[in-house]
């Protein structure tokens, strides 16, 4: 029954007249088998094909495969396998096919162009397996682990999920747990049915986020799960499922607002189980609802520690300041026009004879807590301030250190007072020294700040923005204070040429910056594409491990020496 000419190209196998129809034959009896010419109209079909589409022979030669359209698949799906298909290669894929009594059918479709002499299809064979029963136990595995009112995966899905990213492929991830805060008023106020018009809402809102790093559980009633296998977006994440929130809710004649606590972990630094992670989620989201942290909150370990393990940790912090039992590493800044060292951030370590290495992300909070911040700080700008005169003048430079001041600092009503003091009797010139502030300064934007800013520039001091782009506050600190930088955060700039909405935004920034007269300086670059991506936007400046890691004072003089060129 095939239609062929003396001689047809199946791939790169020539097959004669009689082997393709061994061929038919062969697969008459287990195969759902069709021949359609190069329009599409059928030609030939077996009896498998016959019996599953429950039409007779003489119905289906001379129609097209729309008879058997189910209406499953998007017209889009069809025009990507006729565009295979013409062009002589073979497609493969499950279709959802329509029967005549109105039954659907799932098949495994195999469909082969046959190509003339001129490497042309002339006709197709189309070879089809029945899954409809495996699509049925799909469809009810399905169901056993998604949430029957949202259609999220429920927390069966997320278990299994949790353990395969743990067990099997033991790839660091993000976790956050959230909930509605004052849902019950929500649901007794309003009635259970808007609260679950509400909780749908809330599932269809965190799909618009068309995140491909982030899945959304739904663990039980107001309660929801966050993967995030790209842990550098953390707080970008947190940001933007707030932002979900923050639009009005429409539901049932009911208009209201709502908004939610996070609490975050990060695998494998948080737990080494399922149970752990979401353990320390738990108690982070309840950290975020009784605590001034605009509803986020990161797990730390030492909410884990001991009454006498805090007095440890305090005592052995009053002994490292008192004995400067602290290090300076240094992270250069490289200019992308150049790809030479501009500058460098200065950045603590402390290797403690009793505790050993305490990394920065676990010491500074307790500081901060224990009142021993600005000493620390006040370390920091003088060691380092010290340190970049000494290099300017070995090395005939004119490079600048960068040094991070949280709020709390930078509010102190001392501040500027104690930073005189501190250039003076080191005798360190303002114009060596750059202060990073995070975004999170500007939270309160009173005349006490603006005050402090403004004496810090009439000090010569350079001014940042850190990690610009994961902050709460409003972009109008740009224009009200007196910022000469902004310092893109890592988590955008991370693999951002893999990513479009992260290429999108750090344009955006570049461009607000230079309609500002700021400089920008890129952080966390590892990827050659990304300085590609970052010299196309008109970057300045450039930190990361694709130039450097944070180097010691040697290593760092090493690279001064050099020059600091890099090659690339």
């Amino acid at each position: 029954m095939f239609k062929a000419e003396d001689t047809n190209v199946l791939g790169s196998m020539q097959l004669t007249v009689e082997e393709l129809q061994n061929i038919k034959v062969a697969l008459d009896e287990s195969s759902i088998l069709a021949v359609t010419d190069q329009r599409g109209v059928i030609t030939m079909v077996n009896d498998r094909f016959c019996e599953i589409s429950k039409y007779e022979r003489d119905e289906l030669i001379g129609q097209d495969h729309r008879l058997l359209n189910s209406g499953y698949h998007p017209k889009t799906f069809f025009k990507e396998m006729w565009r295979m298909i013409g062009s002589g290669k073979t497609w493969q894929g499950e279709i959802c096919n329509c029967a005549k009594d109105g039954s659907s059918y799932w098949v495994q479709t195999t469909i082969v162009p046959f190509l003339n002499s001129r490497g042309k299809p002339y006709q197709y064979i189309s070879i089809r397996t029945d899954i409809t029963a495996q699509k049925n136990i799909g469809e009810m595995i399905h169901i056993a682990h998604h949430d029957d009112l949202t259609g999220l995966p429920n927390r069966r899905q997320l278990m299994k999920d949790l353990k395969t990213l743990i067990e099997i492929e033991q790839h660091p991830f993000a976790l956050m747990l959230f909930d509605v805060n004052r849902f019950k008023n929500i649901n007794d106020g309003l009635g259970h049915h808007v609260g679950d018009m509400f909780l749908v809402e809330i599932a269809e809102r965190m799909k618009t986020l068309n995140n491909p790093f982030m899945t959304f559980y739904r663990l039980s009633g107001d309660e929801f799960i966050c993967i995030l296998k790209k842990p550098a977006l953390l707080e970008k994440a947190a940001l933007d499922l707030q932002a979900q929130f923050k639009r009005q809710f429409h539901l049932n004649d009911h208009t209201f607002y709502a908004s939610i606590s996070v609490g975050a972990v990060n695998y494998p630094e948080h737990g080494q189980s399922a149970q752990d992670v979401l353990k320390y989620a738990d108690i982070a989201m309840y950290e975020a609802k009784k605590s001034n942290h605009k509803g986020f909150v990161i797990y730390r370990k030492q909410q884990r520690f001991s009454h006498n393990q805090m007095l440890t940790l305090e005592t052995r912090l009053h002994h490292a300041i008192k004995n400067q039992a602290f290090e300076l590493y240094y992270q250069p800044k490289v200019n992308l026009r150049t790809n030479e060292i501009d500058g460098m951030e200065a950045l603590i370590r402390w290797f403690d004879d009793e505790l050993g290495f305490v990394p920065p992300d676990q010491f500074i909070p307790f500081a901060e807590e224990f009142g021993l911040l600005s000493d620390i700080s006040e370390w920091v700008i003088a060691q380092a301030g010290l340190q970049v005169m000494e290099w300017n003048e070995q090395f005939n430079l004119n490079l600048r250190v960068a040094v991070n001041i949280s709020p709390s600092h930078l509010k102190a009503d001392n501040f500027i007072e104690r930073l005189n003091m501190i250039l003076q009797l080191h005798d360190i010139s303002p114009c060596a020294l750059e202060i990073e502030i995070t975004e999170m300064s500007f939270l309160d934007q009173n005349s006490d700040l603006l005050s402090t800013i403004k004496q810090l520039k009439e000090m010569n001091i350079t001014l940042a923005i850190d990690d610009f782009g994961t902050g709460y506050s409003s972009l109008s600190y740009l224009k009200k204070f007196p910022i000469d930088a902004l310092k893109i955060d890592r988590s955008f700039i991370h693999e951002m040429y893999k990513n479009s909405a992260d290429v999108a935004m750090v344009s955006a920034i570049i461009t607000l910056a230079r309609a500002l007269s700021l400089k920008i300086v890129a952080e966390g670059v590892e990827e050659y594409e990304d300085i590609q991506l970052l010299r196309g936007f008109n970057c300045d400046f450039v930190q990361g491990y694709y130039y450097s890691r944070p180097l010691n004072v040697e290593d760092f003089t090493k690279r001064l020496v050099e020059k600091g060129i890099y090659v690339e």
